[in-house]
């Protein structure tokens, strides 16, 4: 912890985690595949030499150890960075988020000082290694010492006032700056695809690498919540089920949503000694908004505005995704005549019952399609042209809804099994 600063003030802004100290297991981390790029990426930094292949390419290729990484907030890369940076030992300096919070002015004007406080911070002298024991990483640059983080999801405002970090840096003579030269690898985690967009020359200019990280499909958030049943092996619920209410949320809104199914299950006395089952207990959570996940605000507005846009808008030549203005208005009449059928809740769910009953995967496909916006093929159509009811109401509600159906179906076909 001797480490020499050259700005007293500076050093409240960032925090270091020392690679010894990191305690993160492969365990922790769900390995989504974009993963495995910056992992190479890595790899290519810690290697690089002039024995090494992309030594050939140095008259464009110049790697200066500075990777622009977009992905949704409260995902677990922050546990993965860790992870390599203790396979590796690499200290992790992060930016002290409440601090910036409380600070965000000072932390602003002085960005420049403290990034440069960071890079001259004293190298780690502890010996480096390969925690793996893979012999491929003989020609490790044991000189890279540190891997600086910053992650513009965490950096919050406590004002109105918001400022674009990540301009600021492109734009400042900290871009001159080769990280590797200075025994740092800097991790750069953007907050909005725009900023990257309207910067993108800039950008390209200085950043090795720019990866950009979807957002979990369903398949992903199945697998993430096989892997955290594999976790507790105790605690069962149905993964297919709880994947249907969790578009966009990350990989950590699943590990705080069963947090707290766990606890609530345990608080219900009369219910552990009978099952430890808690797939309705998940869903009260989501349902009753006891569990908020933390998807980003704007993705969620903009989701909606394109999905409301493809329902209500022509285009300037008066076409909608190919779609003849004749043919859109007769649609949008018949989905307003639709709309304005006032059915009762008790034939609702007869409704719904009797579609789950008949055809409940393959609306349960239809459904996501529109959610995501795909085109419907024939097939499709025709199936959802026998329950046009699923248009009344948002997708979202409409898969909630054939998903409470089919449990109630099933939930009566065990009960005749058992008689």
């Amino acid at each position: 912890m001797n480490d020499v600063k050259s700005n007293h003030n500076a050093d409240k802004f960032y925090n270091i985690l020392r690679s010894v100290d990191i305690e993160v297991e492969e365990a922790d981390v769900y390995y989504r595949r974009k993963y495995n790029d910056i992992m190479n990426y890595l790899k290519m930094i810690l290697t690089h030499n002039e024995n090494s292949l992309l030594y050939d390419y140095s008259k464009i290729v110049i790697p200066k150890g500075l990777l622009l990484v977009n992905i949704n907030p409260n995902s677990d890369i922050h546990a993965f960075l860790d992870l390599i940076s203790k396979n590796y030992y690499l200290d992790v300096i992060e930016m002290n988020y409440e601090e910036i919070y409380w600070k965000n002015s000072e932390f602003f004007e002085n960005f420049q000082e403290i990034m440069l406080d960071i890079i001259n911070l004293k190298n780690n002298t502890a010996i480096r290694g390969v925690s793996n024991g893979d012999s491929s990483e003989e020609n490790l640059n044991v000189s890279i010492k540190k891997m600086l983080i910053i992650d513009e999801n965490q950096i919050k405002f406590n004002s109105d006032e918001s400022k674009n970090l990540l301009e600021i840096f492109i734009n400042s003579k900290l871009n001159k700056i080769n990280f590797i030269e200075n025994n740092c690898i800097l991790i750069w985690i953007a907050d909005k695809i725009n900023n990257i967009s309207r910067n993108s020359q800039r950008i390209f200019d200085l950043f090795d690498l720019f990866i950009n990280i979807p957002p979990l499909d369903r398949s992903e958030r199945e697998s993430v919540l096989k892997h955290f049943s594999e976790l507790f092996p105790k605690i069962v619920f149905d993964v297919e089920t709880i994947a249907n209410y969790t578009n966009l949320w990350e990989v950590n809104d699943f590990k705080h949503l069963l947090k707290l199914g766990i606890i609530n299950h345990y608080l219900k006395s009369e219910l552990n000694q009978k099952s430890n089952e808690i797939t309705d207990v998940l869903i009260e959570l989501i349902e009753t908004k006891e569990f908020i996940p933390s998807i980003n605000s704007k993705i969620q507005a903009n989701y909606q505005k394109i999905y409301e846009k493809n329902l209500t808008q022509l285009s300037d030549k008066g076409i909608l995704e190919g779609m003849e203005v004749r043919a859109y208005e007769n649609l949008k009449a018949y989905r307003k005549e639709i709309q304005e059928e006032n059915i009762s809740d008790f034939m609702r769910n007869q409704l719904y019952e009797h579609a789950a009953s008949k055809h409940y995967k393959e609306l349960q496909i239809i459904i996501d399609k529109i959610i995501k916006h795909e085109v419907l093929e024939e097939n499709d159509r025709l199936i959802l042209a026998k329950y046009p009811f699923v248009l009344n109401e948002k997708p979202q509600k409409a898969l909630i809804s054939l998903e409470k159906a089919k449990k109630k179906i099933n939930r009566i076909n065990q009960m005749y099994k058992g008689t």
